[in-house]
């Protein structure tokens, strides 16, 4: 697509380790071919939790400029100071009762107390069965997991968390609003394919963050 329409920038995402891929040879291979497209590379991994989002979420985020309009200005987005945690994002538990498990479940009442302020990564609080992934319990006071598009466990795909005294998985809406997406949104009847389909998108803020610093670096309006 970047060979036949050649647009002024490329906009790429993907999971932190793409960096270290097959000891770096796949990244490698996509900065090459690239830049045999005539397309100069900025990368950098933002953790959504360092942009105001409640999700602890490390992304890799490539912008690719045109060489012929590239001014070499571009720099990613500062970190944000404003933080929030994810309980201030989850919808009342009367709204989520098809989430809340039923299955026996282990609290440590020490981590609970502990994790009582807010902090800005995930607080682990408790298990479901061993502790899998998708079995670990999070408190709300700190930031959700990464959301994902597959995985297993009884929070697969959201992870669990203690809300007002109930283990559950996240909603739907619950997970738009974790990707920065608008209440207006409507997503996919289906619970797991909303679930799927948030946790392969990308955070909206962190784009519209990325996009004002390429308007502000002025090469996409050189031509």
């Amino acid at each position: 697509m970047a060979k036949y329409h050649s647009p002024k920038v490329l906009f790429l995402e993907n999971v932190k380790n793409l960096v270290n891929h097959d000891n770096g040879k796949t990244f490698k291979i996509i900065k090459k071919n690239l830049n045999d497209l005539n397309y100069n590379i900025y990368f950098n991994v933002l953790n959504a939790s360092n942009y105001g989002v409640p999700q602890a979420r490390k992304r890799i985020y490539l912008i690719c400029i045109r060489t012929d309009i590239d001014n070499h200005n571009f720099k990613f987005p500062m970190e944000q100071k404003n933080f929030i945690p994810l309980s201030n994002i989850l919808l009342n538990n009367d709204n989520c009762e098809n989430f809340i498990i039923t299955k026996e479940y282990k609290l440590n009442n020490e981590k609970i107390k502990k994790y009582s302020k807010i902090d800005k990564k995930p607080l682990r609080i408790g298990t479901v069965n061993k502790g899998g992934q998708g079995d670990r319990i999070y408190s709300t006071n700190g930031h959700a997991i990464t959301l994902s598009a597959e995985g297993g466990g009884t929070g697969s795909k959201t992870g669990l968390y203690l809300v007002d005294e109930k283990v559950r998985k996240l909603h739907p809406r619950e997970t738009a609003r974790l990707m920065e997406f608008p209440d207006s949104f409507k997503y996919d009847s289906s619970i797991n394919q909303a679930h799927k389909q948030f946790g392969n998108s990308v955070i909206v803020d962190i784009l519209q963050l990325i996009i004002k610093e390429l308007i502000k670096d002025g090469s996409i309006y050189n031509e």
